[in-house]
This record gives C-alpha cells, structure tokens and sequence, in this order.
C-alpha cells in the first residue's frame, strides 16, 4: 500500500509539471481605434483561436502600440509598410505576415478655406505626427507641388490634438486620417484638398509578427491568420451583430461605423501571395526608404507568407 501511494504520487507530481510546461504562453496583439483592428474581437468572441491564448492589448496612441513591438511587450500589431519600415532597427526584429486592407482617401490634407492651392502652403503652418506615414505622405504631397517640408512649419503632434489645433485656428493645414479629417475640416472653416486616392498603393495594413514568435511558434501563428480570416467572413455573414461590437469599441454609432469599415478593402490570402512581388509594393518600399534615409536591400526580407491559409 505504501509503494502504491508513492508511485500515484510521482504519477501525479509528473502529470501536474506535464501539464505546466505545456501550458501556453498568452499572445498579445496590439490594437488600436481602427476598424480593422476590431475583427480581432471578433474572432475572439467566436472561439476562433482554438487553444491558442490570445490577448488584446489596446492603445490609444498608435505610435506606443508600434513601440510595444519593438521593445518585447507585444507579439503581433497592425502596421502600415512605413511604420514596419521605420521601426525595423528600433528594438526587436519583426516581418509582415500579411498585407490586411487597403484604404485610400482614409488619410489627407486638410486646409483652411482661404487656401486656395498647394503652392499657397510655403511659409505655413501644418500639423502632423512626424515620422508617421501622415508625414511621409505630406512629404509627397509638398514635392508634386515644388515645395519642401523646410518651406513649411511643422508642428509635431498626434491625429486627435492637430484636429484640435486646426480647429482652433493654431495650424493652417492638417494632414491626418480619418475621422479626424473630415472632424476637422468641417469644424475648422477648412477644407479637404487632397487625399491618398490620389497616390494609390501608398496606405496597405499589415500585419506585423516579431520574430521570436514566427521562430518560436509558426503552428500558432497560422491559427491566429486563420482566425482572422474566419472573423471576416463571420462579419460578412452576421452583419447586424458583428458591426455592433466593433462599433462599440470604437464609441460610435454603428451605422457610422459600417460606413468606415466598408471603405476598407480586405485582401484575400491569394492576394498576399502576390503583393510582397508586385511592382508597387517595390516600389513603395523605395520611396519610403529614400524618405528614412535607408537601403532599400534592408527590407528584401521584410515580408513573409508562409503563414497563409
């Protein structure tokens, strides 16, 4: 009897450290206010990452959601390929793993009324967050027009506090994305003069992996896409019940959030494949390296699908 219980005993000392050495580490992804981000609890709700633990980790500024990535604190975050780009030697390493949806128009200029050109801009005030895809893309704008960033005054501040100072009258241009835009056009006696529909390709999402976890849990992480994947189509779907959630966190009215989210343009699996090839996303990767004073030979490996469906 008394070697019976000892040997249950070992078999439950082994069964119990079996168990906590296969108990899985949580993935956290990064969210922020962005539809997109929203079909992540979607899918969460719906059980759709199986086993696989996964936390939602939201900010309300996007730049201390990239800087999460890169200093260990998150796994996965949503990225544009600027934001990929300029943050690639910032801490730790990481790779797109899918190019999510496209939105043009979602960001742009905004003027006051009295602007009539994009040459009456020299010597003007503009608010932006700098070294954001918002500055990269006014860097654009300004050179079809002749004009250099040094031509102008940048005020260096997040989406939500330049909406506010255009309104009060403290800049005379924004460029920034929506909803602050057209918030603060409307608001600020201004105007929109010019949006990405006019340089198409430029605003692709993505979504953004460290590379421990590509490295230390690929099985995982092909849930995760999966699961992405399915939570669209449970939008697609469940209409009704899904876009009430979404809107929800982001605190607007649902048939307002509808709107938005359906200027979105979500990309299929099959169109990943052949978005990391294309000419424009090489062409994209150079711009924004020439902007950041970078190789563009430093990014040749910035993309990867093999974790597609």
């Amino acid at each position: 009897m008394k070697y019976t219980i000892i040997l249950l005993f070992g078999i439950i000392i082994l069964f119990v450290s079996g168990c906590s050495r296969e108990k899985k580490q949580p993935i956290h992804i990064g969210v922020n206010d962005w539809p997109p981000c929203e079909i992540w609890y979607i899918a969460k709700a719906n059980g759709y990452f199986g086993s696989v633990p996964v936390e939602l980790i939201r900010f309300s500024v996007w730049s201390d959601n990239m800087r999460s990535l890169y200093m260990g604190n998150t796994d996965i975050t949503h990225s544009t390929y600027f934001n990929a780009m300029h943050y690639s030697d910032k801490g730790e390493k990481a790779k797109i793993i899918l190019s999510s949806d496209t939105i043009e128009g979602g960001d742009g200029l905004a003027v006051k009324s009295e602007i009539a050109r994009l040459n009456d801009l020299k010597n003007k005030r503009i608010a932006v967050e700098m070294n954001t895809d918002e500055h990269f893309l006014l860097y654009k704008v300004l050179k079809q027009s002749g004009i250099s960033i040094s031509d102008v005054t940048i005020i260096n501040v997040p989406a939500a506090e330049g909406m506010e100072l255009f309104i009060a009258g403290k800049a005379d241009a924004l460029y920034t994305y929506e909803p602050f835009l057209s918030e603060a056009a409307a608001k600020g006696n201004g105007r929109i003069i010019s949006t990405t529909a006019d340089m198409p390709g430029y605003m692709t999402d993505t979504l953004l992996a460290s590379e421990k976890l590509i490295q230390n849990r690929p099985e995982d992480l092909k849930i995760i896409i999966s699961a992405w994947y399915k939570a669209q189509n449970f939008i697609k779907m469940n209409p009704d019940e899904a876009y009430k959630i979404m809107a929800a966190n982001e605190g607007m009215p649902t048939e307002d959030f509808k709107g938005f989210y359906e200027s979105f343009r979500f990309h299929t699996a099959e169109e990943n494949r052949k978005i990391a090839d294309s000419q424009q996303f090489k062409r994209v990767i150079a711009e924004v390296s020439a902007f950041l004073n970078k190789k563009p030979e430093e990014f040749e490996n910035i993309y990867t699908t093999e974790f597609l469906p």
